[in-house]
């Protein structure tokens, strides 16, 4: 038997929804994981497309679950959002954001953030989770599309884990955006590179180890910037789905990160 994962890595990247925790639960195997990267000395990085999860907060829910760390461990995709905002040029311009109230907090010192009515005009439409999207707020997005505004989106996840299913996710809402404006997205979160070379200047693209529970985002996400990819089986990914990209690595649990290898 060869060395366990944790021996073959300089540095970790993971995933929270799915991998650390589902819904209100922590995984079980996640504590003893994190800790044992800490105790080999790795720096990590978690990484989220959930835009509505403020770092704070991340970092209060985890330590209520026995992992400890840090905001400058967290990367969001509302972290990216910002950076792309600020990188094209769009700091001030009037904005539909459909999203919960965290992420519209988390852009309203960059955008003027105005309600999602139909007739008003803006220059970006920005598309999150809205738990709250009714056929009006589709339509008045779809419009301002249609008229030009920048179109992104936090990132394209179908579906998110919770325990005993799934809860649409962003790419629910968008996919319903980008129908009705006959227009595609520009999105920020993985696998897309706003997000994957944000990672990449944290921890380098050498020697770092992705752990995900979905294919089309985190391993997809891992390839573009050089990092081997394990995919662990307590989120998306179920038995039997087809694994493209496929991961370096299948995971039963965070538990095997520690556990001798072929």
């Amino acid at each position: 038997m060869g060395p366990p994962l944790l021996e073959r890595y300089d540095a970790f990247a993971f995933d929270l929804d799915g991998v650390i925790w589902l819904a209100d639960h922590i995984i079980p195997e996640a504590p003893a994981a994190i800790q044992a990267v800490r105790d080999a000395g790795r720096p990590l990085l978690f990484l989220t497309n959930n835009a509505s999860y403020v770092p704070s907060w991340i970092v209060t829910r985890l330590s209520e679950g026995g992992i400890k760390i840090t905001e400058d461990e967290i990367l969001t995709s509302a972290i990216a959002a910002r950076s792309w905002i600020e990188r094209e040029g769009l700091v001030g311009q009037r904005a539909f954001v459909l999203g919960v109230q965290t992420v519209v907090d988390g852009v309203a010192d960059l955008l003027e953030v105005v309600p999602v009515k139909r007739g008003t005009k803006v220059g970006v439409v920005l598309v999150a989770r809205d738990v709250d999207l009714t056929y009006e707020r589709l339509t008045a997005a779809s419009d301002a599309v249609r008229d030009g505004a920048v179109f992104a989106a936090s990132n394209r996840d179908n579906v998110m884990p919770i325990p005993g299913g799934f809860e649409p996710g962003t790419g629910s809402i968008l996919a319903a955006v980008e129908a009705a404006s006959n227009r595609k997205a520009i999105a920020l979160g993985k696998p897309e590179l706003p997000m994957m070379q944000a990672a990449a200047d944290r921890l380098g693209t050498t020697g770092v180890l992705m752990v995900g529970d979905r294919c089309d985002s985190d391993v997809a996400g891992a390839r573009r910037i050089g990092w081997d990819a394990a995919l662990v089986m307590t989120g998306v990914t179920r038995p039997g789905d087809p694994l493209e990209p496929p991961p370096d690595y299948v995971l039963t649990t965070l538990a095997d990160l520690t556990a001798a290898r072929d």
